[in-house]
């Protein structure tokens, strides 16, 4: 009698934490913020490491279309590949705990837009009309005034 109660306990807790897992998975450590973006809460070191991310993508758009401008196509697409999926794999070990803390929208728009440098990169190196790049670039940079329209990374209060 005592066993069963005991194994019903341990599955009644493993469903609580699946559960809790699951929410975090999907809805991150986020709050509404006073202009109502989404603020997601991270430690000041995460933070950091998600901003450095972000200013890496933004070079990254400044290098691309200067090697464009240039008509140095392979400037442009090693400006596209040094922040494809190639630096997420890269930053695998570090972002393992903010994964949790992020909102599942959030992640797939960061990782779509990891995957549409790769995606550009690919149509540089085959030397697409630069009309059809810019509108790549175009859809790209969509991404991240989304992003920036709807997110904000504050620093988690219990954490300063």
């Amino acid at each position: 009698m005592n066993s069963k109660l005991i194994g019903k306990f341990a599955i009644g807790l493993w469903i609580v934490t699946v559960i809790t897992l699951g929410y975090f998975f999907y809805f991150g450590s986020t709050s509404r913020s006073l202009d109502y973006r989404t603020a997601i809460h991270l430690t000041p070191a995460e933070r950091q490491l998600v901003l450095t991310e972000m200013r890496a993508l933004l070079t990254a758009v400044n290098g691309m279309l200067s090697g464009l401008a240039d008509k140095d196509y392979e400037i442009a697409a090693k400006a596209a590949d040094a922040v494809g999926m190639g630096l997420v794999a890269s930053l695998e070990n570090q972002e393992k705990t903010i994964l949790l803390k992020l909102p599942v929208e959030f992640k797939k728009l960061g990782f779509g837009t990891h995957e549409k440098f790769d995606e550009i990169a690919v149509k540089i190196r085959k030397k697409q009309e630069i009309h059809s790049l810019l509108k790549e670039m175009d859809e790209l940079t969509r991404n991240c005034v989304a992003c920036h329209a709807s997110y904000k990374i504050e620093v988690d209060v219990k954490e300063k």
